[in-house]
């Protein structure tokens, strides 16, 4: 399954195999829903494995970023490799949502 979601500390993380594209952007919604739904503070979405985003992700992340911001919840980025980092960074999602190395520093940086 390509989109998989877990608790984790006092995160929920939702992990991204493969491709993030518009046809997997339900599957998605439903776990920020479910997210949404808990009283988590901190939703990590992990894209070390993933392998491609496109323009529906990128919008769908960009909605949820603003979302949690106006419910004051946090999103973290993890791990985005290769062409998914350049493909967030020319479309300026690393300057709305902080990126971070690992699940580990993210759940630092935003517990600080």
């Amino acid at each position: 399954m390509p989109i998989t979601q877990r608790p984790w500390r006092d995160t929920t993380v939702i992990h991204v195999e493969d491709v993030f594209t518009h046809r997997n952007r339900k599957e998605f919604s439903s776990a920020v829903t479910a997210f949404k739904a808990s009283t988590v503070r901190h939703l990590i979405v992990n894209l070390h494995d993933a392998i491609y985003v496109d323009s529906a992700a990128i919008g769908l992340l960009a909605l949820t970023s603003q979302q949690l911001m106006a419910d004051e919840r946090q999103i973290s980025l993890v791990g985005p490799q290769g062409t998914v980092r350049q493909i967030l960074e020319m479309a300026n999602i690393d300057k709305m949502i902080a990126v971070f190395p690992t699940e580990e520093a993210a759940a630092i940086a935003r517990a600080a």
